[in-house]
């Protein structure tokens, strides 16, 4: 019997993740999963990676930590004051925001958002940044299908087996968390890489469809506790999760329907 066996969301993207008992799922996915994000003065998404002209790579946006806490996101970093932001209002004007391919507005979150994100960011790449959120009534489209998403890359979920880690672990000299791999349900009671045949999950209220197997990025190679960045596990999973485009590892889903999904929900497959 599959079971969910972890829940995690990440306020802003490509900031650190928040672990979750339970997850309210709605239109965009799991409540408030990458809602907000950094963007530069052109409006380009911010990541811990980026790709040649798209995309503008800090790796050390994994050491922000965000909070929603009551009506309050709370962004905290290393020897930086802590930012609290009202998550009623629209602080600041709509602005054009790029991620990737994908071409969509975020709100500005003011100018005490700006001069934090540029102080904290301006230490590993010099420039001026501000803070964006997506509004609730934003229709952004998944990559494929018909599932809406906030500012994730391009499905609202990314689903990966303890059994595919644990596997992928043994063949390291030495064992990396799931955090690596930033996904936002785990899977326990399968087979490693199950989740690459899983093409259809039910989690209470929730239908999920997989879509495409998840092409992995140098992120994973980027310790999310510290930002060094090492040679694994990209370096093992090409020795056998190899394609043309490079190595894969979990996969994206699309979602039906809304509500709640708890750690420990039997996951229905079919």
């Amino acid at each position: 019997m599959m079971t969910v066996s972890a829940l995690a969301f990440y306020p802003v993207k490509s900031c650190r993740g928040i672990p979750l008992q339970r997850a309210r799922v709605g239109r965009l996915g799991i409540q408030y999963d990458r809602q907000w994000m950094f963007v530069d003065e052109h409006g380009m998404f911010l990541a811990q990676r980026g790709d040649r002209a798209v995309g503008v790579e800090v790796r050390t946006l994994c050491l922000v930590h965000a909070e929603v806490a009551g009506e309050t996101l709370r962004l905290t970093a290393p020897d930086m004051p802590p930012l609290n932001l009202p998550l009623a209002g629209r602080p600041g004007p709509d602005v054009p925001v790029r991620v990737w391919a994908s071409e969509t507005v975020g709100v500005d979150q003011g100018e005490d958002a700006q001069a934090w994100a540029s102080a904290f960011i301006s230490r590993e790449r010099p420039g001026r940044y501000r803070l964006v959120r997506m509004a609730d009534d934003t229709r952004r489209l998944a990559k494929r299908g018909e599932a809406t998403l906030a500012f994730a890359d391009g499905y609202p979920f990314l689903i990966i087996s303890d059994a595919s880690l644990a596997d992928l672990n043994h063949r390291l000299d030495e064992p990396l968390p799931m955090n690596r791999f930033r996904p936002n349900i785990v899977l326990s009671g399968c087979e490693p890489y199950e989740e690459d045949r899983l093409d259809a999950l039910r989690i209470g209220e929730i239908e999920l469809e997989g879509m495409t197997l998840c092409l992995r990025c140098p992120i994973p190679t980027t310790n999310q506790d510290t930002a060094v960045r090492g040679r694994e596990p990209l370096q093992t999973l090409a020795t056998y999760r190899r394609v043309p485009d490079g190595v894969l590892f979990g996969r994206n889903f699309n979602h039906r329907g809304s509500g709640v999904i708890s750690v420990g929900d039997t996951v229905h497959a079919g």
